[in-house]
């Protein structure tokens, strides 16, 4: 009788025990899937083979799939490289833990998502492996961001060198232009020619002196274009500042069948502004312009001033390819270029809208592809 107690006193601890253990593990269960739930980084779990037995939230954002998708699948084939991502597999299940950084995987849309990967061995309470896990912290927009820097970099270092280069040629320009003076001196007082022949060597002489006060003159617009100072204002007529951004793309327009349209408001259009970024913003509303137009064949650029009681309108109208109605939302994000590889770079627009805001204004466009292009930047009067 006593024994029959005892056993059924024993029993009743094992229940209690097994009760406790029974909601500890929902409760450590319930954590697990709430670290699943939550987490920003993908966590996925496999089992000895790399079938996938479970897979976070944070991985179905960063790679597009649902635990649905990638149920019974092998992690492995989850990346960009396969066999790759086997052999990470191997080394990790042999060293316990392992780590790699900027590894790619496939999106379920197609595109490529990099994370660095950290892998576990996952063991039973014998000490066997009977699964990993592996935790991905999604990296693909810091490394955009650092190919990003990498290519501005280029970009500040060939403007540095152009400037340089500019520089230069203004030292062989000055000789030069002495000279034709020289010459055409020399020209007028020597004897012994010809009238026809003095007249061709002193036009000669004019020609060689202006087309080298020409090449000075383009070599001082690039060096104050790439000049790098603080803003400052001043009052300006933006007249003038127009006139001056089409004169530096004279080689642009120079053997290209485009038409520049005028516009201006009859009296001076005079505001106080940074003229060396409005510039800025100028040259690259023209130069797109040009682009458009020029891959249409041939056409017309139109350029209109209006003005406020406290704005000033600028209008840079084109006739050219038009923006696609699906690229018209990302025109302006960084490094977003609808030009082929080469032709553009994607700085311009979103500098462009910096430079605006900067200066207190707004900048509004209107496209249609196949019709044309029209871009308003609004800016204050002071």
């Amino acid at each position: 009788m006593e024994s029959h107690s005892s056993l059924q006193a024993e029993l009743k601890r094992v229940k209690q025990e097994l009760a406790s253990h029974k909601i500890e593990l929902h409760q450590t269960r319930g954590y697990l899937q709430c670290i699943l739930q939550n987490s920003e980084d993908m966590i996925f779990a496999t089992d000895v083979d790399g079938m996938l037995v479970s897979f976070s939230m944070g991985g179905g954002k960063a790679l597009g799939y649902s635990w649905e998708d990638v149920a019974g699948m092998r992690v492995n084939d989850l990346a960009e490289d396969p066999v790759s991502f086997e052999q990470f597999m191997t080394t990790s299940s042999q060293d316990g833990s392992t780590v790699q950084l900027d590894l790619a995987f496939r999106h379920k849309e197609g595109g490529t998502v990099y994370c660095d990967v950290s892998m576990i061995n996952l063991t039973n309470r014998e000490g066997q492996r009977v699964g990993t896990v592996g935790v991905c912290r999604d990296i693909t927009l810091w490394k955009k961001i650092q190919e990003d820097l990498v290519r501005i970099d280029r970009l500040a270092e060939i403007g540095r060198i152009a400037a340089g280069v500019a520089h230069e040629i203004n030292n062989p320009l000055a000789v030069i232009g002495e000279a034709s003076g020289w010459a055409g001196v020399v020209v007028g007082e020597a004897k012994g020619l010809s009238p026809e022949d003095r007249q061709e060597l002193e036009k000669a002489a004019k020609e060689i002196s202006h087309q080298t006060k020409r090449c000075r003159n383009i070599t001082h617009q690039l060096l104050d274009f790439a000049r790098d100072s603080a803003p400052a204002k001043t009052e300006f007529d933006v007249h003038d500042l127009l006139k001056q951004s089409i004169s530096l793309l004279k080689p642009d327009l120079k053997h290209t069948p485009i038409e520049i349209d005028l516009k201006f408001m009859p009296e001076p259009l005079r505001i106080s502004s940074d003229p060396r970024l409005l510039e800025q913003v100028f040259v690259n509303f023209i130069t797109n312009a040009i682009y458009a137009v020029r891959e249409k064949g041939k056409g017309r650029i139109e350029i209109r001033t209006a003005k406020t009681d406290s704005d000033v309108e600028i209008t840079f109208k084109d006739n050219g390819i038009g923006i696609p109605a699906e690229n018209q939302q990302k025109i302006f994000e960084l490094f977003y270029s609808t030009k082929p590889p080469g032709k553009g770079t994607g700085l311009g627009l979103p500098i462009c809208r910096n430079i605006v805001k900067k200066l207190g204004g707004i900048i509004s466009f209107d496209s249609k592809p196949g019709v044309g292009t029209s871009f308003t930047v609004r800016i204050p009067v002071s």
